[in-house]
């Protein structure tokens, strides 16, 4: 029963069957008829379900904002008991955005699971705001930030691991037939590749001597996962607004060509999200302290490599700040 009410809680929270039922590792069709159960069991319908979306019924609301406090207490009194022991065993749950799980949290979890074999790892690659996966031990997502930008206001702890500049792209096949554009507001005749809950959405930042251009580009394919968008860009699809590290190679091949260089372009900023919580199990911080050292180190060491692929006579950063990693 009270693993019901709890597929019942992450429904709500994500507005998914689906994405619920993998947050409780179990397939969409047993999520429903998990659901179907507890309606019969408590002899109210919790659910509204159409084709689009799911919602709570008003009996439904009741159960969600009662049982949501009761289920963190009791989460908390778990973490205090695991806590008691400082034995690195048990199972961490990450949400992560496709970009760092490919490149960054996939080796990170491979040498961690060598030194620690007690740990067992649950990854899911999600797009969904971080506020939506409270019941996953960390987030890692990404942002599209510039200065004077202010994150909404979120109960979870922020720590940033990585930042580097966005720079807006495209194919010279594209350039061909569309022309370039030569300042911000050109881009609303163009076609454009963008990525919702990744890097700025559909509203993209430039700025030019201490001014601040927002603009709203023109809808054309839109994608939660960064190197999709470099790829439809790359057959010419249209413009793209990518981390730097993505595209570096492909514009010193001259695969891809840097637009609006005149201006500066937000960064795309990477952040590991918690719980703040009083009692936090050896295994979660030990991992968390790792992961936090480790990302610098790979950054850097990607960063010196893709220096010798573009040569000494290509420095293409030499217009605006280079990838960094951000010292934590």
């Amino acid at each position: 029963m009270l693993d019901k009410v709890v597929l019942f809680l992450h429904v709500v929270k994500t507005g998914s069957i689906s994405e619920a039922a993998k947050l409780n590792n179990i397939s969409a069709s047993a999520a429903s008829r998990w659901l179907n159960e507890l309606e019969e069991k408590m002899g109210v319908n919790l659910l509204k379900r159409t084709t689009r979306k799911v919602t709570p019924t008003q009996a439904g609301l009741r159960l969600y904002e009662r049982f949501s406090l009761i289920h963190a207490q009791i989460n908390d009194v778990f973490n205090e008991i695991q806590n008691m022991s400082n034995e690195d065993r048990g199972t961490i749950k990450i949400a992560c955005t496709p970009l760092f799980a490919k490149h960054y949290l996939s080796q990170i979890i491979g040498e961690y699971v060598q030194i620690h074999p007690s740990i067992n790892f649950v990854v899911l690659e999600t797009a969904f705001e971080v506020d939506h996966v409270h019941d996953v031990d960390f987030a890692i997502r990404a942002n599209a930030t510039y200065r004077g930008f202010q994150e909404k206001d979120s109960l979870l702890v922020k720590r940033t691991l990585l930042k580097e500049p966005l720079m807006a792209c495209c194919s010279p096949e594209y350039i061909e037939h569309h022309g370039i554009p030569n300042v911000p507001d050109d881009l609303l005749q163009h076609q454009c590749l963008y990525a919702t809950t990744l890097v700025g959405g559909n509203r993209w930042i430039f700025e030019f001597n201490g001014e601040y251009s927002s603009i709203e580009i023109a809808q054309t394919v839109e994608a939660d996962d960064s190197e999709i968008l470099k790829k439809i860009a790359l057959a010419g699809g249209g413009i793209a607004y990518l981390p730097f590290s993505l595209i570096a190679t492909d514009i010193q091949h001259q695969r891809l060509v840097p637009v609006l260089e005149d201006y500066i372009s937000s960064e795309f900023e990477l952040n590991l999200y918690f719980k703040p919580r009083k009692y936090m199990p050896a295994r979660c911080a030990n991992f968390k302290e790792y992961l936090i050292l480790r990302v610098p180190e790979l950054e850097e060491q990607k960063r010196q490599k893709q220096q010798k692929r573009l040569g000494s006579t290509h420095d293409l950063s030499s217009q605006r700040t280079k990838p960094m990693a951000s010292p934590i």
